[in-house]
């Protein structure tokens, strides 16, 4: 269930749930980031305390992909709508 609150924040607890449905272990101490600038925003979840780490070539870090991020464009008009 969605709890009432602004827009934004309503498309991270969906994005958050619908990742937690469809692949549990992956939210377990996942990161949510959404860019700052439009069409991007940015959010943070974690369930977990987080570690400082010096490793700059984490197997989590995929730094060599295309593209980053995820478009409300890409979230309201593809499939299951979660915006």
């Amino acid at each position: 269930k969605i709890t009432d609150g602004n827009s934004l924040w309503k498309m991270m607890q969906a994005s958050y749930q619908l990742l937690n449905k469809t692949n549990p272990n992956l939210t377990d101490h996942c990161w949510l980031c959404y860019g700052i600038r439009p069409p991007f925003y940015e959010a943070v979840v974690v369930d977990d305390m987080p570690t400082q780490v010096n490793d700059l070539n984490l197997v989590q870090c995929v730094w060599d992909t295309e593209s980053q991020g995820i478009t409300l464009a890409e979230v309201v008009g593809s499939g299951v709508c979660v915006g």
